[in-house]
Order: structure tokens, then C-alpha cells, then sequence
């Protein structure tokens, strides 16, 4: 280890019930969940214009590129540049919060789509804006009257689904519930940086002895840290955390 390692762990182990959160915080999670939350919306109001006649589009994939510089010109239509702005600051922090964010087992494929639709349209929107870019109003993403898990219903959807297939916005829907759905689960939102490390420590199978010799602290102090950790899980003890860490893919 090197030097001033174990003391940098030790710390971590000292806020064991209140410890340090960045891209797993709660509000950051939160971030990512209603990001998806917009997909969702969006694409949920698209396959029920398919239902009402919509026709089809060229796009196949509805989080590439393509379809999301076409798709602006949709949006311009209805929503203010500030709603347009904020939007696009919401995508560009969920897209950040997911990538610092382990990806579960299973869902790899519909991570990607999730991550690729929030980077490429935060961008799309910021080519298509005249001036501003990406920063959001004074109001901030996430916290604009306006932004919400409902779409707007003044967006024209039937027009957006004329850009693209059906096939691939039912592909879009599944993605954006299913990593909106993860992100709902309290594990993420309330284990930080350490007690995960923690976590993956033990997982591994290291016995206490060991992982308290590896970070210097006292085996005492590491089982009162676990036993913080087991509540957090919701779980009696080890062998029940692990396997509920596992299914939510915090050991990826």
C-alpha cells in the first residue's frame, strides 16, 4: 500500500455512517432517474401516436445522433430555449452520473442506449441553440417548474415518431425503464464511495483479519463498519449482503 493510503481508508472507515457521496449520492442519482424518466415519457408518447397512426421514419435507432439532431427541430416547435437549455444540462449530468456508476449485470446493452440518447441529445441541443449552450437557466436542471418526470403534452409526438421506427423507440421505452428502474433502488442512493469499497472488500473474501490489517484499522472498528453496511443493505449479515450487492450490480 502506499504511503499515507491506510490513513486516507482509515478516515473512510471513521465516516462509515455518514460518509463521503459523489457520483452515488442520493441527488445525483436522483439526477440520472429523472433523466430517464424524460426518455421514458418521451418515448411512451411516441408509441401511443404509432397506435393512433403515426407513420413510421428512417431512424431505426432513436438514440443516435442522427434521429436526435432531426428530433430538436420537433422541440423547437413547442418548448422555450431556457425549458431546451435545462433539458439539456439534465442529460449531460445523468449521462456523467451513470458512467461513475458500476454497470449491472444484464443490463450492459440497454446502459448504453440510455447513455448514448442523454449524451447525443444534450449535444444536439447545444449544436441547435443559437447561443448558451449547455447552461441550464438560473434555475438549474432538476429544479425548473418546468422539468419533470411528464412530458410536456404541447410536443408534437406524432412528428417525432414520423422520424423514427416503432421497433426502435419500443427498444428506447425498455431501455429507459429498465435503467430508471435500477436507479430507483435504494442501494445506490444511500451507499458512498467507501462503504462500497468496503463492500467489494468482503465480497472478495477477505476474511476481517485481513481487510482490517490492509487498512490499518482495528477488526472491532471493521465490524461495527459492516454492521452499518448490513443495515444500509437491509440485509442480517454477509452472505445476504453479497448476494443482494451482487443482484444490483455494486460488485461489476
Amino acid at each position: 500500500m502506499p504511503p499515507g493510503g491506510g490513513g486516507d481508508a482509515r478516515r473512510g472507515l471513521l465516516r462509515c455512517g455518514a460518509m463521503s457521496r459523489d457520483t452515488a449520492s442520493g441527488t445525483a442519482v436522483a439526477t440520472a432517474h429523472l433523466a430517464c424518466a424524460r426518455i421514458a415519457g418521451v418515448a411512451c408518447a411516441m408509441i401511443e401516436a404509432y397506435e393512433f397512426g403515426a407513420a413510421e421514419g428512417p431512424h431505426r435507432k432513436p438514440w443516435k445522433a442522427e434521429y436526435l439532431r432531426e428530433s430538436v427541430n420537433v422541440y423547437d416547435l413547442s418548448l422555450p430555449r431556457s425549458y431546451q437549455r435545462d433539458i439539456a444540462a439534465l442529460f449531460r449530468r445523468g449521462a456523467e452520473v451513470m458512467r461513475g456508476l458500476p454497470v449491472p449485470v444484464g443490463l450492459d446493452e440497454d446502459w448504453l442506449i440510455v447513455d448514448e440518447y442523454l449524451t447525443e441529445a444534450s449535444l444536439a441541443i447545444a449544436l441547435w441553440l443559437p447561443s448558451g449552450g449547455l447552461e441550464p437557466s438560473r434555475a438549474g436542471p432538476g429544479r425548473s417548474p418546468g422539468i419533470g418526470a411528464r412530458t410536456p403534452t404541447v410536443i408534437r409526438f406524432d412528428q417525432l415518431a414520423r422520424l423514427t421506427t416503432r421497433e426502435g423507440t419500443e427498444r428506447l421505452s425498455r431501455a429507459a425503464h429498465a435503467v430508471q428502474q435500477h436507479l430507483s433502488l435504494p442501494t445506490l442512493q444511500v451507499l458512498g464511495d467507501d462503504e462500497q469499497r468496503l463492500l467489494r472488500k468482503v465480497a472478495s473474501g477477505a476474511s476481517i483479519v485481513e481487510v482490517a490489517a490492509e487498512l490499518g484499522y482495528s477488526e472491532r472498528s471493521i465490524y461495527r463498519a459492516l454492521s452499518k453496511l448490513w443495515h444500509k443493505l437491509g440485509v442480517t449479515g454477509r452472505v445476504q449482503g453479497i448476494r443482494k450487492a451482487a443482484a444490483e450490480g455494486l460488485l461489476d
